[in-house]
């Protein structure tokens, strides 16, 4: 609906205790925002969406503008759908330093398109010495400056086990763990000395929690599905830089904690990125300046070649107001190399391209509101026309509902929010 109840009495005048047409005044409503609507082309109200458009071109437009957020862009390859490095989030291109990250499988260590949180796979982890190994970096010394590490996890039990880890030797690590008896925790040691400790709560087998450990300031925070759990921990100390590979699914020591179920969605970031309780995305994450490792496991069924895509982007960008979504440079940063003349194509395939994002206004804009009001007003004193509808609660003899019959200071309006045909 693109107006209130409460809206349509105050614009009427009628007293808002009286209940006696409300029936009526509903009804009405429901066919002025559905005329509406068909009359503009698009869905006014924000909500998620995924298109499909034919390849072959530059860029294509989604039918709900104002763009608010892409959440994915692909392109058909000849054999699949291939996830598409994204901008910044409003849609600009980005400054990526350094190179992705080379992620080696080990054990039995493989995606599996059956139990995901997000895309089309998950990483499934199904027994002792199934891991992943991911090359040593300076992107993962945490040092005492702002961090999140983020990630969905989905235990088949709930042994001691590590989700993500370094780990020099048993005197030089850090860890973000479960055990029984502690819940979730996140721990730092250098030279035997623990220098960072924060405790968090329990997860459940066989459902995906968001965890995420986040350093703001002088604060340690662990995160559950968007809400703290324990209390923020006093931390100004470290996280040891080390030379160690990262590991997911496991800590290397003498006692590995072997993780044995899925995880999702994993990202590592130079920046602390909540600093309260939030609500959990129903879109998987995006890359960013400050993303350091993100890996969305989109690779599909039974797949031990794995994808960091830290910094895959810029290979779209978006503009939220036109809604037009251009195939880019792919170059991983800087400008792209666009011309005028040779523009880079989607490939060329019928629905071969694939947008999912968020468009539509978050809220009515006024001059809208304004319109729809006036319409209903038509509706509701009974003007009569060429054609009729039956309205619940309705017994006027016919209302004037043609395309044509708006009211020109209605239709106004309306042609601002058209899209062309």
């Amino acid at each position: 609906m693109l107006v209130t109840l409460l809206e349509i009495k105050e614009f009427l005048k009628i007293k808002l205790d009286n209940d006696s047409e409300d029936s009526r005044l509903r009804s009405i409503n429901s066919y002025v925002s559905s005329l509406i609507e068909s009359y503009c082309g698009r869905v006014i109200s924000s909500g998620n969406y995924t298109e499909y458009f034919n390849g072959g071109v530059s860029s294509v437009f989604i039918k709900n503008p104002p763009i608010n957020s892409v959440h994915e862009v692909s392109h058909y390859t000849g054999n699949s759908y291939t996830t598409l490095g994204g901008p910044g989030s409003l849609g600009q291109q980005i400054e990526i330093e350094g190179s992705s990250h080379k992620i080696t499988s080990l054990g039995n260590a493989k995606t599996s398109k059956r139990v995901k949180k997000f895309g089309i796979s998950s990483l499934h982890l199904s027994e002792a010495g199934d891991y992943l190994s991911i090359n040593s970096s300076e992107d993962f010394n945490l040092g005492t400056e702002p961090f999140t590490i983020e990630l969905f996890v989905r235990p088949a039990n709930l042994n001691n086990s590590t989700f993500i880890s370094r780990n020099d030797n048993d005197n030089d690590n850090w860890e973000l763990s479960y055990d029984s008896s502690n819940g979730v925790f996140f721990r730092a040691k250098s030279d035997d000395v623990e220098t960072a400790y924060i405790s968090g709560t329990t997860v459940s087998v066989n459902t995906f929690t968001h965890i995420a450990v986040v350093k703001e300031d002088t604060e340690l925070k662990i995160y559950q599905n968007g809400n703290q759990v324990g209390s923020s921990v006093a931390h100004a100390n470290s996280i040891p830089n080390l030379s160690s590979s990262l590991e997911v699914g496991r800590i290397s020591q003498t006692d590995n904690k072997n993780f044995i179920g899925y995880i999702d969605d994993i990202r590592v970031s130079w920046s602390a990125r909540y600093s309260g309780n939030f609500s959990t995305s129903l879109q998987a994450a995006a890359s960013d300046e400050d993303t350091k490792l993100l890996i969305p496991f989109n690779e599909g069924a039974n797949k031990t070649d794995i994808t960091d895509f830290s910094r895959k982007v810029n290979e779209y960008v978006w503009y939220p107001d036109t809604g037009e979504v251009s195939f880019d440079s792919g170059m991983g940063s800087g400008s792209p190399s666009l011309g005028f003349f040779n523009p880079r194509k989607f490939n060329n395939f019928t629905n071969g391209v694939r947008v999912t994002y968020n468009g539509g206004y978050s809220s009515v804009p006024n001059d809208l509101k304004l319109a729809s009001l006036e319409m209903i007003k038509v509706l509701y004193k009974g003007r009569e026309g060429a054609k009729s509808v039956s309205l619940q609660g309705d017994n006027s003899s016919s209302h004037d509902l043609s395309l044509d019959g708006f009211p020109p200071q209605v239709r106004r309006v309306l042609n601002l929010y058209r899209l062309p045909m």
